[in-house]
């Protein structure tokens, strides 16, 4: 006669539902807060763009106000003539 009984299942197969949903909630995790950082240094970025978009309109009015001088000093046409 051969024995039929089933075997016991391991011990640790009991703690496997565990494990899976704790790797889970751990990847969650770890994803979330990924996003999180590339969100703050995409706001970084912004701010040194935005900053960088100020400082370019600075140079731009006075570079418009240092023309606007050198047209009333010297006329375009002898700018031109100078050449």
């Amino acid at each position: 006669m051969t024995d039929t009984t089933p075997l016991p299942a391991p011990r640790w197969l009991a703690w496997m539902p565990a494990a899976s949903v704790g790797a889970l909630i751990a990847g969650a995790l770890l994803t979330g807060g990924g996003y999180i950082s590339k969100l703050d240094e995409q706001g970084r970025r912004i701010a040194v763009l935005e900053e960088m978009a100020k400082q370019q309109q600075e140079i731009d009015k006075r570079t418009t106000r240092i023309e606007a001088k050198l047209d009333v000093l010297v006329p375009q046409q002898d700018r031109e003539a100078r050449r």
